[in-house]
């Protein structure tokens, strides 16, 4: 055993530090993250405040302006002003308008200015008194104010006389029609409140929290610090978040730059009035609740560790003892396997365990064996159903089962022993363990002995056909094999089960004259005695031989089915009905031999026909062996040696056509001189031509007559009676339909072809 495997004891004193890790651990973070949360609200909280109370601080100011301002607008005295010129002759209105303009300018509003414009008389009154509008300034400032379109609002408001004017000197100014409410004015009152005296209306920063306000275009027009007054802030990331919320007031917090908004926005006048909390400074305060949390978490983990330690020593010590016990094992010496103590003790229980089931199963494996091959004495069987090792059946039953076969299947012959134990297992399994001894593995068979309790053998018989049914299913699906399985008789005896054995092996063989996969009961294929001997079906034979020479291979299929379901259903025993088969198999040799072929030529050398034959599990088998191994390589055979003597036929009646086309040559004639049927040699000549024999013989005249056009100077007449034409005219017909042309035009071309061949080779030869 390694040292360093990960024993029991590392294992449960982990368990017992984690039982004290966890919940301390959980409750330090518990703390830590509250009263992170309770700062955060704290100052989400305070914020909240902070922002309400400097809106109603600025609300209250800019409204009692607004009060000021529009009690001066409506008094008559600026309403008859609109009409007057304020020269010399109007001194007493001109000093009445300037005292109001004065009491504007009291102290508690801290305005800074105020502005009465008259746009039909072009006057502009203020604290430095009257001056003309058109030469002012700030004409082109009211002008913009008094064509807005808004009957009062509050705006950004520059001196003229400072360019680029610094974040102090800005100033905000609420603008009043003359008359009020009245989109077309004859002039405006504005009142400028300088930022200064908004700046003072904003609490001071605290050391994470920042407040401004800004007006409709996102500029800062008050701020904590004055700096920032004048500041465009519609860029940054917080303001896009700004502008989409809906509601009145309200917080949410920056990501990008980790800080916290708090707002509220005015109806009075569309101001935003805004707090910016630095989040990181508020958990500075959380972070030394988090560091005595922590110190607190580690006192009492020490503590834990100490007692996890005392602790898992005491629990460990038995468990200790029994591995020790259990590693001084010979069975367990010398294991590298890394692993804790309970899995080499539950190990080495299994182990003792697994001895002991698989020895009692080899004893009584060992005994069924002895059984079955007839090794029991009487005694020894009633002192184990005393005993209550066997129970006492009334009826006993052998179950045998056979792998059909390999063929088709990813098998080979050296798999067959661990296939068989397979379905000794799969049997074993299937069929209830209270109704059957130990199954068992015999040569190439399956056996199981069956036993039961019950007096009626049809529902007993019921019961065995479905186990194996079942078991067929099982090795069908998990091993892709096909098996049979045979059944012996009851018995009442267990000193019977050597005969009930054999009986089994018996169903099996009587199952090869069935299909595969059988289930076959001894009893059931019992078949009646006839009154005459069991004779071979010679005339199916015969003409089994008869369609084989026809090269009829369906035929052949089925006569050799009709072959063994008539040796099938006969009341023969299994040796009759494998020499009724050895007897076909001879006759299918001598047929081969006076086909004048050797049993080599068709079956190879290394093949045991007889021995494989009877090897043979089911009809279906028999009958595709005796097609592929004997009867379609004889066929094959016969069809090449055909073959061969048909292409010898169509050379002979060839040469007779090329030497004699000048005779009265037919088919009838033909096939005479070959001593053939006339109608085969026309079959065969097709066959090897790809013409009929009138065809062909009519196209070899015309190539001769060709011939005799160009090579002799016989007349059209004497060449249609050589080629054996009645008449000249069919001979001049034919020739026509043929090449396009008459026989003497077919000379004259080629006469006059050769003798311009014959000038152009001249010429060439008498150049230089």
């Amino acid at each position: 055993m390694k040292n360093g495997r990960f024993t029991y004891f590392k294992r449960l004193f982990l368990f017992c530090i984690l039982i004290g890790l966890i919940p301390v651990m959980a409750l330090g973070y518990f703390s830590y993250a509250k009263s992170s949360q309770l700062l955060l609200e704290k100052a989400y909280r305070s914020d909240r405040e902070s922002v309400e109370q400097t809106q109603l601080r600025f609300e209250q100011k800019l409204k009692m302006v607004d009060n000021a301002q529009g009690q001066i607008t409506n008094s008559p005295l600026v309403l008859d002003s609109m009409e007057q010129e304020l020269g010399r002759e109007d001194y007493q209105s001109y000093d009445k308008l300037m005292q109001s303009l004065y009491r504007l300018q009291l102290y508690e509003y801290g305005l800074s200015d105020v502005y009465l414009v008259n746009f039909n008389k072009n006057w502009i009154l203020s604290s430095a008194g009257k001056e003309s509008l058109k030469e002012s300034g700030l004409n082109s400032t009211f002008a913009d104010y008094a064509n807005s379109g808004r009957l009062f609002f509050w705006t950004v408001f520059r001196p003229p006389h400072v360019e680029n004017a610094a974040a102090p000197l800005w100033s905000m100014a609420t603008v009043k029609t003359v008359p009020i409410n009245s989109l077309n004015p004859l002039g405006i009152l504005v009142a400028v409140l300088p930022s200064q005296e908004l700046n003072k209306m904003i609490p001071s920063d605290s050391e994470s929290s920042e407040m401004f306000v800004l007006n409709e275009q996102y500029q800062i027009i008050a701020a904590s610090n004055q700096d920032w007054v004048g500041k465009d802030l519609s860029g940054e990331p917080y303001m896009e978040t700004l502008k989409q919320v809906s509601t009145e007031a309200g917080q949410f917090q920056s990501n990008q730059d980790n800080y916290g908004i708090t707002y509220r926005k005015s109806n009075y006048n569309g101001w935003i009035y805004v707090s910016k909390t630095n989040l990181s400074e508020i958990t500075k305060e959380s972070k030394a609740i988090g560091w005595v949390t922590l110190s607190i978490c580690l006192a009492v983990l020490l503590l834990v560790l100490a007692a996890s330690f005392v602790g898992t020593r005491r629990l460990y010590s038995p468990v200790r003892k029994l591995y020790d016990l259990v590693t001084d094992s010979s069975d367990m010496r010398g294991s590298t396997v890394e692993s804790d103590e309970f899995y080499w003790i539950e190990k080495n229980m299994h182990m003792l365990m697994g001895k002991e089931s698989r020895m009692r199963q080899q004893v009584q494996d060992f005994w069924v064996h002895k059984l079955l091959q007839d090794a029991v004495r009487s005694q020894e069987i009633t002192d184990r159903i005393a005993g209550g090792e066997l129970a006492d059946w009334k009826r006993l039953q052998v179950l045998c089962v056979r792998i059909d076969t390999l063929d088709g299947t990813n098998y080979t012959d050296r798999d067959r022993d661990l296939l068989i134990f397979a379905v000794n297992n799969m049997a074993g399994e299937i069929i209830p363990h209270k109704l059957r001894l130990n199954p068992v593995v015999i040569s190439d068979f399956q056996v199981t002995l069956l036993g039961s309790h019950l007096e009626q053998s049809e529902e007993w018989k019921q019961d065995v056909y479905g186990w194996a049914k079942e078991l067929q299913s099982a090795v069908a699906v998990y091993l892709h094999l096909k098996i049979s399985v045979g059944i012996s008789p009851l018995i009442t005896e267990w000193l019977d089960a050597p005969k009930a054995f054999r009986e089994a092996k018996e169903a099996l063989s009587c199952g090869m004259r069935l299909d595969q996969q059988s289930i076959v009961f001894l009893e059931d294929i019992q078949f009646e005695a006839v009154d005459s001997p069991v004779t071979y079906p010679q005339q199916i034979v015969h003409e089994l031989f008869d369609h084989i020479k026809l090269l009829e291979e369906d035929r052949c299929r089925q006569l050799l089915e009709e072959f063994m379901a008539f040796i099938t259903r006969k009341a023969i025993s299994q040796q009759e009905f494998q020499l009724l088969l050895i007897r076909l198999v001879a006759d299918l040799m001598r047929f081969v031999q006076e086909q004048g072929a050797h049993l080599n030529d068709i079956v190879p050398q290394d093949k045991a026909v007889v021995n494989e034959i009877l090897s043979l599990k089911s009809n279906k088998e028999i009958t595709v062996w005796l097609q592929t191994t004997m009867l379609q390589p004889l066929m094959d055979y016969i069809e090449a040696r055909r073959e061969l003597l048909q292409t010898k036929i169509s050379d002979q009646m060839l040469a007779l056509i090329h030497q004699e086309y000048d005779s009265p040559l037919t088919l009838e004639s033909c096939a005479a001189r070959l001593n053939y049927h006339p109608e085969y040699i026309s079959r065969v000549f097709r066959k090897e031509t790809g013409f009929v024999f009138s065809d062909y013989l009519s196209r070899h005249r015309l190539h001769m007559a060709k011939k005799l056009l160009v090579e002799t100077s016989m007349t059209v007449t004497d060449i249609s009676e050589k080629l054996m034409y009645n008449m000249p005219q069919n001979f001049i017909r034919y020739f026509r339909k043929m090449e396009g042309i008459t026989p003497k035009q077919y000379r004259d071309l080629s006469q006059t072809k050769s003798e311009r061949e014959a000038t152009v080779q001249k010429a060439s030869g008498g150049s230089p």
